[in-house]
């Protein structure tokens, strides 16, 4: 018998990569995952932009863009607990710019409000602040998943 098991992030980010798809950013790749290699586990969406495929000006990012969002477990002295949504410059070996950055949306941001910060990133440089945050409808069954991911 084969088990299917869906991250409790997973539809969020889905949706999110939907929302930039139709914003004319479609992402090169999209990642849901847990991050273990720290000491407490959490979890993370990765959403990769390219010139290629994302249509992000290459004058302004020529590697490309990466989205990331965390949600922590508030276990590790570091890190509030819950989500929150973060970026970076790529580079051209494919890794990413460190530190990242903030994105100025809500932790819980709906994704055609997430899809327009990264627009305005993508195209001018700067991410315009979007305060709307995921209908409750919609983040209640994806926090409840991740509330059963987090005491397994």
């Amino acid at each position: 018998m084969t088990s299917t098991y869906t991250l409790p992030h997973a539809p969020y980010i889905e949706a999110i990569e939907a929302a930039l798809t139709e914003a004319k950013l479609t992402p090169e790749q999209t990642d849901a995952f847990v991050e273990d290699s720290y000491d407490v586990p959490y979890l993370r969406g990765v959403i990769t932009l390219t010139t290629e495929t994302s249509g992000i000006p290459a004058t302004r990012w020529p590697h490309g863009l990466i989205l990331i969002w965390d949600w922590h477990t508030g276990r590790d002295e570091d890190y509030a607990r819950g989500p929150v949504w973060q970026w970076a410059r790529l580079n051209d070996d494919g890794s990413n710019a460190w530190p990242y950055e903030q994105l100025p949306v809500a932790d819980w941001a709906a994704p055609p409000m997430l899809a327009a910060a990264v627009a305005t990133l993508a195209h001018t440089g700067t991410p315009t602040p979007m305060a709307s945050g995921w209908h409750q409808h919609l983040q209640a069954p994806v926090e409840a998943a991740i509330r059963k991911w987090e005491a397994s």
